[in-house]
């Protein structure tokens, strides 16, 4: 039998995902990175798949969105929960006053996808314990090559794609400052070669 030595390895196209997350609340400031979720990871998928059919950016997870907060310190973050533990607000969550979104969303091999979603709660509009913040996209996938994309699943069934928690030991809960406004902002960039 001939043998074969294996002078170089061979690296092929890879997907670097990152997300990060900045809390202000007041004189409090946040920024750490993001824990991935089930849903968070398909949809990835999808967007791959889908970017640059045309009507994505209109009715996809870049105008359909939202970042809701909770107050749970205890419940670890798994791959399979697709909402808030203890969400502040009626669940799914009290969505911000106010958010905005930017981005590069048709990436080459030289520039990455970066999509950056600001979200803010004006001074008083929730209270309590901020434990956890997710970040919720329109959930598309299930009409995938069935149906155009439309607004009627993520009223129903928004997706959880990541999560920032007290629990993974992202960040320390703290008593929110109703005084001043809360804004989350909430960075993913793909990059791809």
């Amino acid at each position: 039998m001939e043998e074969y030595n294996i002078e170089k390895a061979s690296v092929g196209d890879f997907i670097g995902i990152r997300g990060t997350v900045k809390i202000e609340n007041g004189e409090h400031i946040v920024i750490d990175r993001n824990h991935w979720v089930g849903q968070g990871l398909e949809l990835i998928g999808a967007y791959l798949i889908i970017n640059g059919q045309g009507n994505y950016a209109a009715t996809g997870p870049i105008s359909n969105w939202n970042i809701y907060i909770g107050s749970d310190t205890s419940t670890v973050t798994t791959v399979s929960m697709t909402s808030l533990a203890t969400p502040i607000g009626t669940p799914p969550g009290t969505a911000p006053n106010s958010k905005s979104f930017s981005g590069i969303y048709y990436a080459t091999s030289s520039t990455p996808i970066v999509l950056s979603y600001v979200a803010t709660w004006n001074a008083g509009t929730v209270s309590g314990t901020l434990g956890e913040t997710g970040l919720y996209l329109y959930d598309f996938y299930y009409s995938y090559g069935t149906k155009p994309l439309t607004n009627e699943s993520y009223a129903s069934n928004p997706a959880l794609v990541s999560r920032l928690s007290a629990a993974d030991s992202s960040f320390t809960a703290f008593t929110i400052n109703t005084a001043a406004a809360l804004t989350v902002t909430w960075t993913v960039s793909l990059v791809y070669a």
